[in-house]
């Protein structure tokens, strides 16, 4: 049984802002940094019972970080505007995504959660002689939202799209989705493994603009798309009133 080594867990903070996200990678000068789930219990004994029951009622969820503090470095700089500002309340607000890049990815983009959150900065300073410290606590705020994420292109998307975006039609010419596509499912993540060269894409939903993309280059819906040996990339990103969602197709190309 293999190990999973700290890096296969990686966080990104939200360094921009709610309606332009950026993605800065909690990692530089960063030593140690855990999630203490703080979970909520409640302990009772009934008086039939000789023992206790204890129920698990909630999570406060806190991800202290202990930092070297780095020049230039996106998360820094955004963590030492907040100290300097003395960021409250909203101020404080930000969003960070959690990647567990130890899971199979789909064309790039991992199992992750998408977390509301508050920056608590702790301590800054250190010994004479010694680089500066930035220590803080990144709170969880509510519930997380289940996803993907690309630590490459950093593009985060959610595991369904809304009703407004599911394609009421999805087809290849050959090979089967994994999981397979229903009209009344928004699933936006599928797999699948195709025997021959090329495949046709058709996708549709009624007042939307779709783009159909394998490996990057344009598909006409019905065309052929052509597929390498081995592992192809084929998205159809949906517009509904200037909003988009991408579903995302591993196509394997196996002869």
């Amino acid at each position: 049984m293999a190990k999973i080594k700290r890096s296969a867990f990686r966080s990104f903070l939200n360094v921009g802002t709610l309606a332009s996200p950026s993605w800065g990678l909690i990692g530089e000068g960063v030593t140690a940094g855990s999630i203490g789930y703080n979970p909520k219990v409640e302990e009772e004994t009934y008086i039939h019972e000789d023992n206790a029951t204890v129920t698990v009622e909630s999570y406060a969820p806190k991800f202290p970080i202990e930092s070297t503090a780095i020049k230039d470095d996106a998360v820094f700089e955004f963590v030492d505007t907040l100290r300097k500002d003395r960021g409250i309340l909203s101020a404080a607000e930000t969003e960070v995504i959690n990647v567990w890049m130890y899971k199979n990815p789909i064309s790039g983009y991992y199992p992750a959660e998408k977390q509301f959150c508050s920056v608590q900065l702790d301590e800054f300073g250190g010994e004479g002689g010694s680089s500066n410290k930035i220590n803080y606590t990144v709170n969880f705020i509510g519930d997380p939202v289940l996803g993907r994420f690309n630590p490459t292109t950093k593009v985060w998307s959610p595991l369904e799209a809304p009703l407004t975006h599911t394609l009421t039609t999805l087809t290849l010419g050959s090979g089967t989705l994994s999981p397979l596509f229903t009209a009344n499912k928004s699933n936006l993540f599928y797999t699948t493994s195709i025997a021959a060269a090329t495949v046709t894409v058709s996708s549709a939903l009624s007042g939307a603009t779709i783009v159909q993309k394998c490996n990057d280059v344009v598909v006409a819906q019905g065309a052929d798309a052509n597929l390498n040996l081995g592992k192809n990339t084929i998205t159809i990103a949906v517009t509904v009133s200037s909003v988009t969602y991408t579903y995302v197709i591993e196509a394997t190309r196996t002869v």
